[in-house]
């Protein structure tokens, strides 16, 4: 599997994996043809020379990486949370996350209007939306979350997707970020707008934060060598 980077805050260490099979317009990682092939094996290994408390994958799209992603989870011994767009997440996949004891999945709900979706990320969001009904079917935990982009996706599709939610349980954690310009393609979203969102989701569901209220900042960035 390909690994960009790790990412070290105070408990977190974060692998980016490289590759993704999304083409989002605000992409935060686009891929620069910098990574590493490593193992399960010898990444567990390289994870253990650090003390933290948790590990996120993340990317780029882990779930790239299925056979190897399973095996490095039952390898980590660290809580383990998987960041993913959710599109290849499948019945199977699930199954093998559950035996896997994974700890906790964030899907990233990019929109809930097919079109918006699409015209976003180059893809439909009909595998997303049926992988959410999918994971609140499962024993993991799990949690929604959206970045919010002013004008692009903000009140109206924050909405559309708390309904959608709410009409699966209305129980599902659900988590708004504030989408951090890349290019041209949006501006920052006031913490007044984020605010504004969150009380609109909460119109639906019960359990809604936003990045305002967790954040986490990286320490450092290392490159693997293997």
């Amino acid at each position: 599997m390909k690994v960009s980077y790790l990412s070290l805050s105070e408990h977190r260490c974060t692998i980016q994996f490289y590759g993704c099979n999304f083409r989002c317009k605000a992409c935060f990682a686009p891929n620069n043809g910098t990574y590493t092939e490593i193992t399960p094996e010898r990444l567990a290994a390289r994870l253990k020379q650090f003390d933290v408390e948790e590990v996120m994958l993340a990317g780029g799209e882990p779930t790239l990486y299925k056979e190897e992603l399973l095996a490095f989870i039952k390898l980590c011994g660290t809580k383990t949370i998987l960041s993913t767009n959710g599109f290849l997440l499948d019945s199977e996949f699930i199954r093998g996350m559950e035996d896997a004891s994974l700890d906790e999945v964030h899907i990233d709900l990019k929109a809930y209007s097919p079109e918006v979706h699409e015209r976003y990320t180059g893809h439909s969001n009909q595998r997303v939306l049926n992988a959410i009904k999918l994971l609140n079917a499962s024993e993991l935990s799990f949690e929604v979350i959206t970045v919010f982009i002013p004008d692009i996706i903000d009140n109206d599709e924050i909405e559309r997707i708390a309904k959608f939610l709410a009409g699966i349980d209305d129980n599902i954690k659900y988590r708004i970020i504030r989408y951090v310009p890349v290019g041209r393609v949006s501006r920052r979203p006031t913490e007044e707008e984020i605010k504004g969102a969150v009380s609109i989701a909460k119109e639906y569901l019960s359990n809604v934060i936003s990045s305002l209220d967790v954040r986490i900042h990286p320490l450092k960035s290392i490159r693997l060598r293997v």
